[in-house]
């Protein structure tokens, strides 16, 4: 190119270039041609020179074709070192923009273009992400898969990450499998596919790549028996709280088995909530019906399972979901969620010197505000006025309090629910503080729950890789203890998976931090987030 004038503002650079090849390619034909037909200008932006924009002005040439055989009589002349067919904008000024499309999307792509004066459209830059050509890469051997919302609850996607290189091979619109066994199936060079305990997925490995060996996520085997665990303890929870307790009666009742009746000879006894004392607010009368109605829903289920209607039965007739209905079976009393129970507040911290204030005699909230703010209390007024009425015993009412000020007698703890007594039994022993090591064992010395107990255990540390014991050497020991014999079932129908789990170096943990990159970019492009958007700026390697 040559450079015939250049005109200079405060603003812009306008530069007129020329070509000074004698001769051009029909991009048609390719055969190489000399004889000028006629000449045209283009105006293109490029890369801005000391905050000036950059503005060429190309006269460019058309060319005659000299192979009589090429359908294209009249070609213009390419100029690919400098810009593409039909481009507006320089090869270069485009990677820029690119770049800029990819970190930050199109709306906060273009303020930030416009500020450094290559000014673009949000819509330039997502169309030049959307378009940017695929990186070659290597055949992908090792693969992890796993699916992502969407819209939660509503549309999944799958997506297909190269455990070796750590980057984004694919994304599809759907968990079903059917587009990842399209995908294997392209790619048959895959010896190793990571996954979680996902049925689809499991399918779809097998009709894809039959000679891939697919590994089950370590974490999500240990989320499938904690789940055992939490409804094991669902279903013992009368003898789960009896051993938690201190009191010798407790004990004694925890360390005396007792028969375990069967279902169908269970009979739904009527049972009464315990009556609120004193008169009863609105929202005391409101929870007050919910708890019956909950109690009248756990007696029904009872009798139409003994009935003999299955559980789907029962839900569809009394309009409930399947898990509300097992979990009414596996409780011996309607569950309660202890509505009401005093939750821990940033108020518990300075319980002493509250109880020190109000034995002087203190009973104004904002000089306790003060004083607590003083001892580097970081709450609200609001939390330190509500904190005290209840210490005080207040009447709601405005006005002076009148008689002593008694301090409360201390409720007693309510017993750690299932749920939580699942997380403190999967977590590490060495990560465990000496109180919950202390209630775990509390629960290991009940007798329905120390065999199931001990193998989740054992499990537990095959997870980890810190024990000797096989697969196949635990699944026989789990068939002698009913307790967990369906979460046994679910790996046996997973086995090699489940197996090659234990004994490899792969996990689906990349595949998890690949897909919340998903979701934050997703998140930035606020609802634009189309699937070819969408996998356009996931698969560029961050």
């Amino acid at each position: 190119m040559r450079i015939d004038d250049r005109v200079s503002t405060p603003s812009t650079e306008v530069l007129l270039l020329a070509a000074t090849a004698p001769s051009a390619n029909c991009p048609h034909c390719g055969t190489l041609s000399d004889r000028q037909h006629s000449h045209y200008r283009r105006t293109v932006a490029d890369l801005p020179l000391q905050d000036r924009l950059v503005i060429l002005r190309l006269v460019v040439r058309r060319f005659r074709c000299v192979n009589p055989g090429c359908s294209r009589a009249i070609f213009c002349e390419r100029l690919p070192a400098l810009l593409g067919s039909h481009a507006r904008t320089t090869t270069r000024l485009t990677k820029v923009h690119r770049a800029i499309g990819f970190a930050l999307g199109g709306e906060a792509g273009s303020r930030l273009a416009d500020h450094l004066d290559m000014p673009a459209s949000p819509d330039t830059l997502l169309r030049r992400v959307k378009t940017c050509p695929d990186e070659l890469a290597p055949p992908p051997r090792y693969v992890g898969v796993d699916d992502w919302a969407l819209r939660k609850g509503q549309r999944y996607g799958t997506i297909v990450i190269d455990l070796e290189r750590g980057c984004v091979l694919d994304i599809f619109e759907g968990r079903d499998g059917s587009a990842l066994a399209v995908w294997l199936k392209a790619h048959p060079g895959v010896e190793v596919i990571t996954r979680d305990r996902w049925a689809a997925f499991a399918q779809a490995a097998t009709d894809g790549a039959p000679q891939a060996q697919q590994v089950a996520d370590r974490w999500h085997l240990l989320k499938n028996l904690r789940e055992a665990v939490e409804q094991l303890l669902c279903r013992h929870a009368t003898r789960a709280r009896a051993a938690l307790q201190e009191t010798p009666e407790a004990a004694t009742a925890a360390t005396v088995p007792a028969a375990v009746p069967t279902e169908a000879a269970v009979s739904p006894l009527p049972i009464e909530a315990p009556p609120l004392p004193g008169p009863r607010t609105a929202k005391q009368q409101a929870r007050q019906a919910r708890r019956q109605e909950r109690i009248r829903q756990y007696e029904r289920v009872k009798e139409l399972r003994i009935q003999g209607q299955s559980v789907r039965q029962i839900a569809r007739e009394m309009g409930v979901s399947v898990k509300r209905v097992r979990r009414y079976l596996r409780s011996d009393q309607c569950p309660d969620w202890n509505p009401g129970r005093k939750m821990p507040t940033q108020m518990d911290a300075f319980a002493a010197p509250i109880d020190a204030w109000v034995e002087q005699g203190g009973t104004n909230a904002a000089d306790l505000f003060r004083e607590l703010v003083g001892l580097g209390f970081g709450g609200s007024y609001e939390a330190v006025r509500r904190y005290l009425g209840r210490r005080l015993g207040s009447t709601g009412r405005p006005g002076p309090r009148v008689g002593p000020v008694s301090p409360p007698k201390p409720p007693t703890p309510p017993s750690p629910s299932a749920r939580k007594l699942s997380f403190e039994f999967i977590r590490r022993p060495e990560a465990r503080k000496a109180e919950v090591q202390a209630r775990l064992e509390k629960l290991r010395a009940c007798e329905p729950l120390r065999q199931a107990l001990d193998l989740a255990g054992e499990f537990a540390e095959m997870v980890r890789k810190r024990s000797g014991v096989t697969l196949e050497q635990w699944l026989a020991k789990v068939e002698a203890c009913a307790e967990l014999r369906n979460f046994a079932t679910g790996l046996r129908s997973d086995q090699a998976a489940v197996a090659a789990a234990l004994t490899e170096k792969w996990s689906n943990g990349p595949v998890e931090g690949q897909v919340n990159r998903l979701k934050v970019i997703k998140r930035q492009m606020y609802g634009r987030a189309g699937l070819p958007l969408l996998r356009a700026r996931v698969r560029k390697a961050s």
